[in-house]
């Protein structure tokens, strides 16, 4: 996919804006000409309608024509490449948003988390300004130049080689910013890329930071990237500044040069008072053209420059590739989620995910224990195909992962994370965020199962309490416990939970296993690095350095293997 893909549907709107410029250029071009025989005809003694108060007045009503006529096209050509590429950036930042969705996680930190972001913000908005300046000014520019150099042989061929002369120079700084800027971009979008990895950083971390007395050190690094992003802007804002006295400088020569030759008057160059005037409003036209020219070359440039950023984005293939067919209905007691001999390396010579086989039945509770870094996060990436395995295969009703949709797969899952994902707004739209639908009913019964209902109740708003973004005025336990409201609100028949009661005390963590296990028709995978929370499983996976190496129930394990009983018996005593 490319960025201009998403202008299906404008090109006609595109060709149209440009091509109504020609009208408001062709009456700027006139009006010249009719200043002129006001000023030769109507108001010099030896002109033919010398003192004709009716010939004056037509001809300025018809430069007022001319006037109100230009304004119109002007206005029509400005709301539709305003219309138009407001919805081109619209359309664009919905494609980089599902591609940044579309794309595997490994395949997401490979780009670049903060260069993904920048393209959703910078980069559109470069490319939608870009082809506002296009539509706006692609076809004005040049013509209106083209037109004041004829316009200006046709009064004088003298005046009008002095304009070519003054132009042509002018277009030669155009195309020599052209030439050089375009490149530059790109550094300083790679510069800005920096910056903001930098600054996400430093927020995210910023605990960790202070912690360990880095702040002047990180502030340091900070500097020293924003120095190096100011030095390319600052530099390529220098050469851009340059447009403008050198184009205004050489124009006014050429207006010094017909000045000059005016003053010859009709002896020998042949240049009468309103000529003069005609040929100083075609040059000051010209000039406004190219420097509108040089606007839109400046604009077009940081457009190029982000529209390669964008293409090479929007044209990364996922390797997660959708089926079409539909999900199977699993009856109770069946086989729902299923991998056999499944393997997943990150590129490394060791496998994350080393030949494991997993079965979860419908209806049936399951654990998984394993310490850090033996494959169970992984293993929970796979079941939601956020990636797929380089070998093995995973199931879900008996029909493989690749002949579904992922989305289909993932709308039966309900997963509570490691890590608290909260967004700013109220309790009500976190906990409904799986089912913006969900009535009262439902979300009172979530926040009643998960204990959140034992802090949200004492809010005077109650679900209608603001939460802070990250879930900052939270403490942990709270946040876990309205994460897991939110995916029992979700009414997902498969709830998957990591490691999601680590910050509840274990009289509350059995309350909330219990409430969860008295709802009908869930599933449940509840993984976790406390045995005592998941003994009561019906069948219990212990996962070693990417391998299972042990399956059962709680009371086989104690007895054939040796690492449940060692974890279960150390966290006991």
């Amino acid at each position: 996919m490319k960025s201009l893909n998403c202008l299906k549907g404008q090109y006609a709107k595109v060709i149209f804006a440009p091509i109504l410029k020609i009208v408001e250029c062709i009456c700027e071009l006139i009006v010249p000409f009719v200043v002129k025989s006001i000023i030769d005809e109507g108001l010099s003694s030896d002109g033919a309608h010398y003192g004709e108060t009716d010939y004056i007045v037509l001809m300025s009503l018809l430069v007022l024509g001319l006037a109100l006529l230009g304004f119109g096209a002007t206005m029509v050509t400005q709301y539709v490449a305003s219309k138009v590429s407001t919805d081109f950036g619209f359309r664009l930042r919905g494609a980089v948003y599902g591609q940044i969705n579309s794309l595997s996680s490994s395949e997401l930190d490979k780009y670049g988390r903060s260069k993904a972001l920048n393209l959703l913000s910078s980069d559109s908005f470069s490319l939608q300004n870009g082809l506002f300046m296009f539509m706006r000014l692609l076809v004005r520019a040049p013509f209106l130049t083209l037109g004041s150099i004829v316009c200006s042989f046709i009064l004088n061929v003298y005046a009008g080689l002095a304009v070519v002369i003054a132009l042509a120079l002018c277009a030669v700084v155009v195309a020599l910013v052209l030439a050089y800027t375009p490149k530059k971009y790109g550094a300083v979008q790679s510069s800005l890329d920096k910056l903001t990895s930098l600054s996400e950083d430093g927020v995210s971390g910023a605990r960790v930071i202070r912690s360990f007395n880095k702040q002047e050190d990180e502030v340091g690094l900070f500097q020293q990237v924003s120095s190096e992003y100011q030095h390319r802007s600052d530099f390529l804002a220098k050469i851009n500044a340059l447009i403008n006295p050198l184009t205004f400088g050489l124009v006014n020569l050429a207006i010094v040069v017909v000045f000059y030759l005016g003053s010859f008057q009709f002896e020998v160059s042949g240049l009468s008072s309103g000529s003069i005037v005609a040929i100083m409003g075609l040059l000051t036209q010209s000039l406004t053209a190219l420097i509108q020219f040089s606007r839109l070359v400046t604009s077009l440039s940081k457009a190029y420059a982000s529209k390669k950023r964008l293409d090479a984005f929007l044209s990364l293939e996922s390797k997660i590739q959708d089926g079409d067919k539909p999900l199977p209905e699993v009856e109770d007691g069946k086989p729902l989620l299923e991998a056999n001999k499944a393997c997943l390396s990150y590129g490394g010579e060791s496998l994350a995910v080393d030949h494991v086989d997993f079965l979860l039945n419908r209806g049936e509770s399951i654990g998984i224990l394993g310490g850090t870094g033996s494959g169970k996060s992984t293993l929970l990436s796979l079941l939601l195909r956020f990636v797929d395995p380089n070998d093995g295969a995973l199931y879900y009703g008996g029909v493989p992962y690749s002949s579904l949709r992922a989305d289909d797969i993932r709308s039966q899952i309900a997963i509570v994370l490691q890590k608290a994902q909260l967004f700013k707004g109220s309790v009500k739209d976190n906990v409904a965020l799986g089912n913006p639908n969900c009535d009262e009913a439902t979300l009172q019964s979530a926040l009643r199962d998960s204990l959140a209902e034992e802090f949200v109740s004492r809010y005077p708003d109650g679900v209608n309490h603001p939460i802070e973004e990250g879930g900052a005025n939270l403490s942990g336990g709270q946040k876990q416990r309205l994460l897991i409201a939110r995916a029992l609100c979700s009414l997902r028949p498969i709830l998957i939970l990591d490691d999601s009661t680590s910050a509840l005390d274990y009289k509350s963590d059995l309350l909330v296993r219990t409430n969860i296990k008295k709802r009908k028709n869930v599933s449940l995978i509840l993984v976790s690095q406390r045995a005592t929370s998941i003994k009561d499983c019906d069948r219990i996976y212990v996962l070693d350095k990417g391998a299972v190496v042990g399956v059962g129930k709680h009371e086989e394990l104690l007895e054939n293997c040796p690492i449940y009983k060692q974890t279960f018996e150390a966290q006991v005593r």
